[in-house]
């Protein structure tokens, strides 16, 4: 775990919360991170999950309110907001899209539009 980037190690994390992945401890004290069987079943589900939404942070609240707005390309999206807005799309509140010029767009899908219409 000591070779992950930042980013990796966050996203592990995210994932540990919801049960998709895990921590094992290989022969020779070596630590591996799996995915469990729901993580499995979530991934053939083309990584779409109906967990139950725990808690939402001000950070999440605030992406996808702004999210809401209009889908948003790469730099659209505020520095500070970037990582909150890829753990949205790991949760499957939000999705990466591309056009048919061959730009990325993420907007919300149906479960986080769900969310908002929730908030309001």
């Amino acid at each position: 775990m000591d070779g992950l980037a930042y980013p990796d190690l966050v996203a592990y994390q995210e994932l540990e919360k919801l049960g998709f992945a895990e921590m094992r401890i290989e022969p020779r004290k070596k630590i591996k991170i799996a995915i469990t069987d729901q993580g499995r079943q979530v991934r053939a589900a083309r990584y779409i999950s109906s967990k139950p939404v725990v808690r939402l942070t001000g950070p999440q609240f605030l992406a996808m309110r702004f999210l809401a707005e209009r889908p948003r390309s790469y730099n659209d999206i505020p520095a500070e907001m970037k990582d909150v807005v890829r753990r949205l799309r790991l949760r499957g509140w939000a999705t990466m899209e591309e056009d048919a010029e061959g730009r990325f767009w993420t907007a919300l899908t149906a479960e986080g539009w769900e969310i908002v219409d929730l908030l309001d």
